[in-house]
Parts: structure tokens; sequence; C-alpha cells
């Protein structure tokens, strides 16, 4: 979860002039939503590719990114530098949200397939926000609220039963292939609590001293400066050149499409309700699951459906709760 300073949201109220903020507020979820299943589909294709590898190239475009968005936003007397404490506090979570978020997501995606995966990443990242929103930023748990976490927890048990219909790892022993998906899907699991605990940590850099600019690339550049050389370590120089053009190519669109994502989804933030933006996002669960079964053959099935169905509710019943100063929370 981020949110945007005053400086920024102002530039961003700018773009409603001439039509509705409901309009530009759809239009922006919108295509956060389709631009944050691409992401997932370029990702889904190089499933054959080293999870860390993947994940580092994907790191790349944001780096490159929002290195001019933190010059741009950059104001008369105010350094871009981050605090010492708030780099320490970003970096540690950011390594979580690299090793435990976006390397477990890959890896969970080869095995279990993104019709599966993204709805059980997208409920953990709720439930871990809310739990960790009460206990660290003293967010109410409301009875609305604890309806929702009751339909992601049910979600997630509904696909995880599904999940273990699938076979796309092989010819392996029934027992093998059990544990195997029971992995993956505690990797998915996983990567929705490490994204979690990442996005807390951004929105408390970004209430006090830091700029989304700021924290969006200091997080980034962990990822690349730790994935990098832990790819070499893992692969080697070699076979690091050897990936096929058309796979890194699917690794690079996958950062951009990851970037335009969030910046269309904190435009809709600050042009439209919370409620309304929270319904189109969670409209990427049926996009990445639809994706899944038509792209690339992904198994469907009642569970799935069910799963789906219920991490949609989830995430739509699940309130979201604004700054004191009027500023808005993103959803992770």
């Amino acid at each position: 979860m981020k949110e945007l300073d005053s400086a920024e949201a102002t530039n961003l109220h700018a773009d409603t002039r001439g039509w509705s903020p409901a309009l530009w507020g759809t239009i922006y979820g919108a295509i956060s939503a389709v631009a944050y299943t691409a992401a997932n589909v370029c990702l889904r294709a190089v499933t054959d590719q080293d999870p860390v590898w993947v994940s580092c190239i994907k790191a790349f475009p944001t780096v490159v990114g929002t290195a001019p968005w933190l010059l741009l936003w950059r104001r008369p007397g105010k350094s871009i530098l981050l605090p010492g404490r708030v780099i320490g506090m970003l970096v540690a979570t950011g390594l979580l949200g690299q090793l435990g978020g976006n390397v477990a997501f890959q890896w969970s995606l080869g095995v279990i397939g993104m019709a599966h995966t993204v709805p059980l990443c997208m409920g953990a990242i709720i439930i871990g926000s809310a739990i960790l929103g009460r206990i660290y930023l003293n967010e109410p748990l409301t009875a609305l609220t604890i309806a929702a976490l009751s339909a992601l927890i049910a979600a997630i048990w509904v696909l995880s039963i599904g999940a273990r219909g699938i076979d796309s790892v092989g010819m392996l022993m029934e027992a093998e292939r059990t544990w195997l998906v029971t992995l993956a899907v505690g990797a998915a699991c996983l990567a929705g609590v490490s994204y979690a605990v990442l996005g807390v940590a951004i929105r408390r850099a970004v209430i006090g001293q830091a700029s989304v600019a700021a924290t969006t690339f200091c997080v980034a550049a962990t990822g690349l400066l730790s994935l990098g050389p832990a790819s070499v370590a893992r692969l080697g120089f070699e076979q690091l050149f050897q990936t096929p053009p058309t796979d890194f190519a699917m690794m690079m669109l996958a950062g951009v499409f990851n970037l335009v994502a969030f910046v269309s989804l904190a435009r809709a933030l600050q042009i439209t309700t919370l409620v309304y933006v929270n319904a189109l996002n969670a409209s990427q669960v049926a996009l990445a699951s639809l994706a899944g079964v038509v792209l690339f053959h992904e198994q469907p099935s009642s569970a799935l459906a069910i799963g789906v169905a219920l991490t949609i509710a989830g995430l739509i019943l699940m309130p979201r709760h604004g700054s004191h100063d009027g500023k808005r929370s993103e959803p992770g």
C-alpha cells in the first residue's frame, strides 16, 4: 500500500479538468487492472527461466522509470535523499518483497499457474495488510473488514483444494506432486504477505518524510542490486547471456507494465472513491484467471471459479481508510 504526498496529489487532480472524476477514475483503474494482468501474463510466459533472474530484470524498468520522476517532483529546499533510518527500513522490507514476494510469486506461477497464483497472492496481501495495519498503523477491524477477511480466507482454502488437481510439472509421483503444489500454494501466500509487509513500510515512509518516487526507487534499486549478483551466483554470466531475446523482452515488459499499473492506480485513487477503485482493481483477479485458462491452457474447475469469486467479493468488501489529512491509501 502506498500513499501520495500533497504536491503529487495536486498535480494528479489537475488531470480531471474537462472530464468528470468518476470517468477519469474508471479509465485509470481499468488501465491499472489491465496492466497488472499484462505484467503477470509476461511473467507466466517465462516460468521456464530462473525466478531470481526474472525478478531482477523485472525491477530494471522501475529503477529507470522512477529516476526522472524522482527529479521531476523535487521541490526547492527539500532533498530528494531519504533519511538513513528510512533507507534501512525500505532496504530490509524491500529484500523481503523481492525474495519472499517477487521470487516466490514467480516460482509459484511455474507450478500452479496464473489462474491460481494471482488470487491466492491478492487474498494474502489484503489479509496481511489488514492485520499489519491494525498492529502498526492502528487501523480498525470493523465488521465489514472481518466479513471480507472471512471471504478471503475461504477463497484461499478453496483455491488450495483446486490447485491439487494441477499437473503442470510433468510425470511426478502423486506424493511428490502433492507436496510441490502445497509448497507453491504456500509460496503464493508468502508473496502476498511479503508484499503486505513492504506496503506497510512504504506507507510509513511516505506518511513521514519520503515521497512515493523516492521510496519506489529505493525498493526497486534494492531488488536490482540484490537479485543481480544472486542471479550471477546461481547461473553464471555465460548462462545469463544465453537467455533467449524473446524471454528477456518478456521480463522487461513485465517491469514496464508493472510500473504503468502502479502509476495508473495511484492516479485513480487521487480522483475517485476508494471503494470504486478497489472494485476495479479486483477485476485483475478475474482477468488473470481468464488469461491463465485461455492463453496458457490452465485447467478450469469449479474450485477455481468459486475461489476467484470469493477473492473478488473479499476485495470489494474490504474497506480502505484514508489518512487524516484527506489523502487516500493505495491497495498493494
